[in-house]
């Protein structure tokens, strides 16, 4: 939030926070795999698709990110304070796991009003591995038939819902378009070779040279200063569980104990009283034995 938030149509800046925040390995910057502006009307963005890939549990894997930003909307001649977008992507194949099945579509929303989260950015990310790309029990993977982007000013109908425009802010596809939408591209084209760059690295893990020889940016912020901040939370962690552990287990039989410990019996005129057991052991004459 403190470096990247402010920075959302700065692609270099924001995207070097995605790479930080997501623990992305990279991103190719050049070539891009699509690209598409509108910086004249009322609906004004910018739509770009990176190549990207990732580490995950010492698998590595290719993908693309689409992000979408520089986003300006006038409707009735006023300007749209913070649009929640809808980001969308349709494929030719039912590979993404949408709640607990396979379905063909999935979406990303974004609420700019929202702070800076893994989980309120406006980037869409779409790997060739199992419940994303990756066709199942097959050596083959999904390719995107389309992208669709749309908006909503916050308005929602009766169940909570939000309510979004008509008409999409913009649909790219590779085939022709019959839905409505303000921006409409049918040079839509992204196949599978494109992002997976793995395969021409010497290694899984590029090398400086390939990073500049194959246009990647593989630049992460530096968390040193926030170290501090992980470790106290640790702390205040810790602290919290000792003392639920003490209250559950342990202050029931202190409290007992000391309460035990330090009582000791007075009359009404708070004089102590000596208490005889109820129960002794009889006196032995050591003489005769009884």
């Amino acid at each position: 939030m403190d470096h990247v938030e402010e920075n959302l149509n700065d692609n270099e800046v924001y995207l070097n926070g995605i790479n930080t925040l997501m623990g992305i390995d990279y991103y190719r910057e050049s070539p891009i795999l699509y690209s598409f502006s509108s910086t004249a009307g009322d609906y004004q963005f910018s739509v770009n698709v990176y190549a990207v890939g990732v580490n995950a549990k010492d698998l590595y894997y290719d993908g693309l990110m689409i992000f979408v930003n520089n986003v300006s909307i006038m409707k009735d001649s006023a300007v749209i304070e913070d649009p929640i977008l809808k980001i969308s992507v349709e494929l030719d194949q039912s590979t993404l796991l949408v709640g607990e099945e396979l379905s063909d579509t999935g979406s990303i929303y974004f609420d700019p009003s929202q702070p800076f989260a893994y989980y309120n950015v406006p980037v869409l990310f779409l790997f060739d591995a199992d419940d994303y790309l990756k066709v199942p029990d097959e050596d083959a993977f999904a390719v995107i038939d389309r992208i669709l982007v749309e908006y909503s000013d916050g308005e929602k109908d009766e169940d909570n819902a939000l309510i979004f425009d008509d008409s999409a802010l913009f649909i790219a596809s590779r085939e022709l378009i019959s839905d409505a939408a303000y921006h409409k591209d049918t040079a839509f084209d992204i196949n599978v070779e494109d992002y997976k760059l793995r395969d021409d690295f010497a290694d899984q893990v590029p090398t400086d040279a390939e990073i500049l020889t194959f246009g990647l940016n593989a630049d992460h912020g530096d968390l040193d200063a926030y170290n501090w901040t992980v470790w106290k939370t640790m702390l205040i962690y810790v602290a919290l569980v000792i003392v639920v552990t003490y209250l559950l287990f342990f202050h029931k039989m202190v409290r007992e104990h000391f309460k035990t410990k330090n009582y000791i019996p007075r009359n009404n005129t708070g004089n102590t009283i000596t208490v005889e057991p109820i129960f002794k052991d009889p006196d032995i004459n050591q003489k005769d034995g009884r």
